[in-house]
């Protein structure tokens, strides 16, 4: 092991994970953004933490209703990460400008998204504050998986593919 600047060593995290977090504001309008920074962080109950810029509307609609849908993105839909997130829910109906299909969830306010690989509808049990993020945490209420199945898409440092398991 060698010391390398900390910019140089998390460019090696790659594929990771690539989510949708979809919320609703107040009066029930649907929101959805990528993310990367999203973990597993209880097992029993299993709860899912998020990481949300402070600026983001996405922040603001989860501090409003507190819940929220994690939805793994499948594939055909690559062109849409980098879609939603270049424009903001609050000026924006991303469901209207890209086409998305809502499903209606079970227990949120938050719609599900037609196409993704599997969804976790959350209740937010905890919220820590960072300098410029904050981490969400939610006990998942119920989950869902496309039928028939869908592969789910991976993050190739802005590339977004199937990963495939090396023989």
């Amino acid at each position: 092991m060698r010391e390398v600047p900390p910019g140089e060593a998390i460019a090696r995290k790659y594929p990771e994970w690539v989510l949708w977090v979809i919320t609703a504001d107040a009066e029930g309008r649907p929101n959805i953004m990528p993310a990367g920074w999203v973990m597993i962080c209880n097992a029993k109950p299993l709860m899912l933490a998020v990481a949300v810029g402070f600026g983001r509307h996405t922040h603001a609609c989860l501090e409003e209703t507190g819940e929220f849908v994690l939805a793994w993105p499948g594939v055909g839909q690559e062109a849409l990460i980098g879609q939603l997130g270049s424009c903001s829910g609050r000026d924006v109906d991303k469901f209207a400008r890209f086409g998305l299909k809502a499903l209606p969830a079970r227990h949120v306010a938050a719609p599900l998204v037609d196409g993704c690989a599997a969804a976790f509808e959350c209740a937010v049990v905890s919220q820590v504050e960072l300098e410029d993020h904050s981490v969400f945490i939610g006990e998942v209420v119920t989950a869902h998986v496309a039928d028939p199945p869908v592969e789910k898409l991976d993050n190739f440092n802005g590339r977004f593919a199937v990963a495939q398991p090396r023989d």
